[in-house]
């Protein structure tokens, strides 16, 4: 039998780089072997040949849902699996913050980017739901008690610098592997950044859901916070 596989992003933005990787497709022993590999990495956009490296890297400049497609031949007919891969505007993103920002903390920052990418969005891309998750967990919930979305967050220079030091702290944790080595002194010392960028901060928020910014700004200074 042959088992195509597709290993794709959760989420990916417009004209950013993403790797569509096939490199985990297989055959079983009684299979013959695999002769060629292919990627179609949108419906319509044709089969490319990768049977070499078994990925493709990417990048898409309309936004909206990808149907993702590999194709496997060996000896007799091929056989297809897709996955969706939903890629997103910038604008719908609503990323609290940047690589552009974070270069003058770190010049060389992009040196680390990983393979089949060329930027750090899905770091700040995880930063966005960690802080979207820490509102959460301290019940910072919008009217009706439901937990807060990033369009809730009005006015994202507000948490611009906790998102900048928490997506530096996990970038450099994950290239970190040392106790005492110096991505994980910088790790360190973004945590402290992020911790005091957190506790400075107060959000002009949408609480009730009715597309404008609440008159109230909401404090972290001053609410009181709940551990689960």
């Amino acid at each position: 039998m042959i088992f195509p596989t597709l290993e794709l992003e959760q989420t990916v933005q417009t004209d950013d780089k993403t790797r569509l990787s096939a490199e985990k497709s297989y055959v079983t022993p009684d299979e013959a072997s695999i002769t060629l590999i292919e990627i179609e990495p949108e419906a319509g956009n044709g089969f490319l040949d990768v049977t070499s490296d078994r990925y493709l890297d990417w990048q898409y400049s309309t936004d909206g849902d990808k149907s993702v497609t590999v194709r496997i031949t060996t000896d007799g007919s091929p056989v297809t699996f897709s996955k969706t891969l939903p890629v997103l505007s910038a604008a719908d993103d609503r990323l609290f913050s940047t690589d552009s920002e974070l270069l003058p903390y770190e010049p060389n920052l992009l040196d680390w980017v990983r393979e089949g990418r060329n930027s750090f969005l899905d770091v700040h891309r995880a930063a966005q739901d960690r802080i979207l998750s820490w509102l959460d967990e301290n019940r910072i919930w919008d009217n009706e008690g439901n937990r807060l979305t990033k369009e809730d967050i009005t006015d994202l220079e507000e948490v611009n610098d906790w998102s900048k030091f928490m997506t530096l702290r996990l970038i450099f944790e994950g290239l970190s592997n040392a106790v005492d080595d110096i991505f994980n002194d910088k790790a360190l010392r973004y945590m402290d950044m992020e911790t005091k960028a957190r506790n400075r901060a107060a959000f002009r928020l949408d609480r009730d859901n009715d597309g404008s910014t609440d008159e109230t700004k909401t404090d972290l200074r001053s609410v009181g916070l709940y551990r689960r």
